[in-house]
């Protein structure tokens, strides 16, 4: 004989998980699509965010060489003439957008 509980696995198992959801009105296609659309929307979120922190971290690892290199100099004894010399002939900046910008501040001097 059948007792409560495996009356309501049965109707657990025979109801759609999904009616209780924001995708009640969709069928199992468009469910797909749906959730389709928003794994590679989500996937561009956090893609974005990953080019965004690992471009600061480089930023920031940058700048503290060059702080490290401008103090040596310094304790080397090389005057500061000498130090925007050297610092001024590093190699230029990689990507495009880098470039068009340092072009357009060393014509601000």
């Amino acid at each position: 004989m059948l007792d409560l509980a495996d009356l309501w696995f049965l109707a657990a198992a025979t109801s759609d998980p999904w009616d209780s959801s924001i995708f009640s009105g969709l069928d199992s296609d468009h469910r797909f699509g749906v959730m389709l659309a928003a794994m590679v929307f989500l996937s561009g979120i956090i893609i974005s965010l990953a080019y965004f922190i690992s471009s600061w971290a480089s930023g920031v690892h940058r700048r503290r060489v060059e702080a490290d290199l401008k103090r040596d100099m310094l304790d080397r004894g090389m005057s500061a003439d000498e130090i925007v010399k050297v610092i001024e002939s590093s190699a230029p900046p990689e990507g495009a957008a880098s470039r068009w910008v340092d072009s357009w501040c060393k014509g601000k001097k």
